[in-house]
């Protein structure tokens, strides 16, 4: 089995995650990139945040700008 810079306690298992709100914001954080997404409804106290783990500042960040591109942001 091929090893990763993730530690197992940090490692996420590969399952999708489907949310059907809007991506309002992208943040990089260190290492960690926020996904923000609205309620589908429309209701602004509903929102979602996701947290997605990288390698390096520089994964984040270039993986962030992939998602405001795709996001329109």
């Amino acid at each position: 089995m091929a090893q990763n810079n993730l530690t197992e306690r940090n490692a996420m298992p590969n399952t999708p995650t489907n949310f059907k709100g809007n991506c309002t914001a992208v943040v990089v954080i260190d290492r960690t990139i926020e996904l923000w997404f609205s309620a589908p409804n429309g209701d602004s106290s509903d929102s979602v945040i996701f947290n997605l783990y990288c390698v390096s500042n520089a994964q984040a960040e270039e993986i962030a700008e992939i998602h405001r591109k795709v996001w329109g942001l």
